[in-house]
């Protein structure tokens, strides 16, 4: 176990925070408007449909746009690809995405499974089943074992991250320590294997290599709101409470002007102790329906808050499949 004094500790970079990712925002937004132009050509392009609507998802779950402003979009793409083709793999696999965050859990099961079988090569669904079957059932063996035939269809690597993440999920923090010190050596230009070894830090208590890892995953992220909540986690939990209440003031005042996604922001006010604003940005993720609340029961950082009743109400009012045993 290590930990950081609080002596010495600059506030982190406030042209970095104001960023909040926004080299990604402007990659997404080029790519979204070469897909609506490939539509405007052929109205019926299906792939282009597609890709659409994983652009507009790709928004929502990285905190670069509101759900008002992404799920719509999605949400049409995806029926518009589905009423051409539903026999598609990639169709059926929308399809789920959507039931998923709309939080239809059998919905959301049927059409992934009805994907596999259509696709069993396929690893994306593969992938978007294991996050179901970690956030609605913790059944962690299960999802493994789908990351298990994914890392056999795709020994690439690309889905690394995503096995990283049910490791995280599963609590097996050396392991993703591990997995994530390899994606990085592979290419340590990505933020995402360093987001996620910072994770494993973190729950290993190493909360200096926590703070330096999530230090480099910040910038590499371009001041990603999605990875500066980690960050914050990590320099409350070190004990180095000023710079992680700079970083919490500055998303409340910075969250009246614009969106930023509320989850991440709850889990440094988590970090500081600060369990009532944790917990107000908690059910506003629940109003908002965003994207990281679905693993709400699965979580290692809502440890602390876990038995709150405020908490423990939100847990049931997502009527989950099941209730997962607390850890």
């Amino acid at each position: 176990m290590s930990s950081c004094s609080d002596a010495g500790r600059a506030n982190p970079d406030v042209e970095l925070l104001s960023s909040m990712g926004s080299k990604f925002r402007l990659e997404n937004e080029k790519i979204a408007q070469e897909l609506h132009n490939k539509l405007k050509t052929d109205s019926v392009d299906v792939t282009a449909m597609l890709g659409l609507a994983e652009m507009n998802v790709f928004r929502y779950i990285f905190g670069l746009s509101s759900r008002e402003e992404t799920m719509p979009q999605a949400l049409a793409a995806t029926k518009q690809a589905w009423q051409i083709d539903s026999l598609s793999c990639k169709s059926i696999t929308l399809n789920g995405i959507m039931h998923f965050l709309d939080w239809n859990w059998a919905e959301a099961r049927r059409a992934f499974e009805m994907a596999i079988n259509t696709d069993p090569l396929d690893p994306a669904v593969r992938h978007w089943y294991s996050l179901l079957l970690c956030a609605t059932t913790g059944r962690f063996d299960l999802a493994m074992l789908q990351s298990d035939t994914i890392m056999e269809l795709d020994p690439s690597g690309d889905y690394q991250i995503g096995r990283g993440s049910l490791l995280y999920f599963a609590r097996r923090n050396t392991e993703l320590r591990d997995l994530m010190l390899e994606t990085i050596a592979q290419d340590p230009s990505v933020p995402w294997g360093y987001d996620w070894l910072g994770m494993a830090y973190i729950e290993l208590e190493d909360y200096d290599k926590s703070i330096k890892t999530y230090e480099k995953a910040f910038t590499l992220s371009d001041g990603l709101v999605e990875v500066g909540g980690g960050l914050g986690h990590a320099l409350g939990m070190a004990g180095m409470y000023k710079p992680a209440k700079f970083m919490a003031d500055f998303y409340t005042d910075a969250a009246q002007e614009k969106y930023l996604p509320p989850v991440q922001r709850a889990f440094i006010h988590i970090g500081i102790g600060e369990h009532d604003q944790a917990l107000d940005l908690l059910e506003q993720a629940y109003r908002e329906k965003s994207w990281f609340i679905i693993f709400i029961q699965i979580e290692p950082w809502y440890d602390p808050i876990r038995q709150d009743p405020r908490f423990e109400a939100l847990v049931q009012q997502m009527r989950f499949p099941i209730r997962v045993s607390q850890h």
